[in-house]
C-alpha cells in the first residue's frame, strides 16, 4: 500500500471547540493541509487566516458534503458534526458516504458520552452506525472512545468553592476525567498518524476518580475545606436548581454522576502518552492551570 507523504486532514465540525482546537493544533506543522468545515463557515475565518482552507458542509445536503470533503485524504468526525440523537446517526452516515464518493481513504470518529444517555447506548449505536458505514465503503476507521472531560466540571466546583460542599449521588463512583487538551492533541495526533491505528481507543485520564478523591484535589490546589455530602439524586438536582445552575448543566451534572456510579466509562491503557509523546495530564494540574478563573468565578451571582 502507497503511504501519503502530506495526506490532506480534514476536520468536521471544527466550530465546535474541540474540532478548533485539533485544527490549531494540525496547522503547527508547517507540512499539514488542512480543511475546516461548518455549517456555518463564517465562524471560521480566523482559522482561514493560520492557513486552514475553510469550506461550508451541511450533513443534510450530499452536494454539500462532497464539496467540501474533496481533496481530502483523512477525515475526523465530532459528535458536534451532526445534530440530535437519530439524526445523528443519519447525518454520520451521509458524510461517511460523501467521504468515501470523494476518495477519503481513513476516517476518525470521536465518540463522547451522551449526556442525556447514562447507559451509553446512544454512544455505542453511534459507533455502530459509524463503523459499518466505514466497512460498507471498504474505508479504514479509528474510533477515539472520549471520556468525560474534566472542563465540563468547572460549574460545580465553583459552586463548591463558593458554598463549601460538594453534594454527590455516587461518592463511590468513578470515572477517568479527561483533560480537554489531551483530548485534542490525541485526535490531532491519530489523525496525522502513519499509518493511523485502527480499531478503538479509549482516551482518559490518568485515573479514574471518586468523589472524594475528586475533592480532595480541589481543597489541595484552593486550600478550600470543602466537605462532601453524600446524598440522594434528587436532593443533587435540587441543590443544583436553587444555585442556579441551568437546565442542560444540571442534567449534565446527574449524568456524570449516573456514568460513575455504574462504572461504564472506558478507561485508558496509556494511549495519550502513546500518541503525543506525552503522559496524560492529572485534575490537579488541569485545575492549577484555570486556578485564577474559577476563583474569579465564585464572586459572579450566577453560574
Amino acid at each position: 500500500m502507497t503511504r501519503l507523504l502530506s495526506p490532506c486532514l480534514l476536520v468536521a465540525s471544527a466550530h465546535d471547540p474541540l474540532g478548533r482546537r485539533v485544527v490549531e493544533l494540525l496547522l503547527r506543522r508547517d507540512e499539514a493541509e488542512v480543511i475546516a468545515t461548518s455549517r456555518q463557515p463564517v465562524h471560521l475565518v480566523d482559522l482561514a487566516a493560520r492557513g486552514a482552507r475553510i469550506r461550508g458542509a451541511d450533513p443534510d445536503d450530499a452536494a454539500s458534503l462532497d464539496a467540501a470533503f474533496t481533496g481530502a485524504h483523512r477525515l475526523l468526525l465530532l459528535p458536534g458534526a451532526a445534530d440530535g440523537s437519530w439524526s445523528r446517526r443519519r447525518q454520520l452516515q451521509a458524510m461517511i458516504d460523501a467521504a468515501a464518493r470523494v476518495g477519503v481513504r481513513t476516517v476518525v470518529y470521536a465518540a463522547q458520552i451522551e449526556v442525556f444517555d447514562p447507559s451509553l447506548m446512544t454512544v455505542a449505536r453511534e459507533c455502530e452506525t459509524v463503523a459499518q458505514a466505514c466497512e460498507a465503503r471498504n474505508l479504514a476507521l479509528s474510533v477515539l472512545r472520549v471520556s468525560w472531560p474534566m472542563e465540563r466540571l468547572f460549574p460545580r466546583i465553583i459552586l463548591a468553592l463558593r458554598c463549601g460542599k460538594w453534594f454527590s449521588s455516587a461518592p463511590q463512583g468513578r470515572l477517568p476525567y479527561v483533560a480537554g487538551e489531551d483530548v485534542a492533541r490525541t485526535a490531532a495526533a491519530v489523525l496525522r498518524a502513519d499509518p493511523v491505528p485502527p480499531g478503538e481507543l479509549a482516551i482518559t485520564g490518568p485515573q479514574a476518580l471518586t468523589a472524594e478523591a475528586l475533592v480532595n484535589s480541589i481543597n489541595i490546589i484552593f486550600g478550600a475545606s470543602i466537605d462532601l455530602v453524600p446524598v440522594s439524586e434528587e436532593a443533587l438536582a435540587l441543590h443544583l436548581q436553587v444555585s442556579g445552575f441551568p437546565k442542560s448543566t444540571l442534567r449534565e451534572a446527574l449524568i456524570i454522576e449516573e456514568v460513575s456510579k455504574r462504572g461504564l466509562a472506558p478507561f485508558s491503557d496509556g494511549v495519550i502518552e502513546q500518541m503525543t509523546g506525552q503522559p496524560p495530564r492529572s485534575i490537579e494540574a488541569v485545575l492549577v492551570e484555570h486556578r485564577l478563573d474559577l476563583l474569579l468565578s465564585t464572586s459572579t451571582p450566577r453560574l
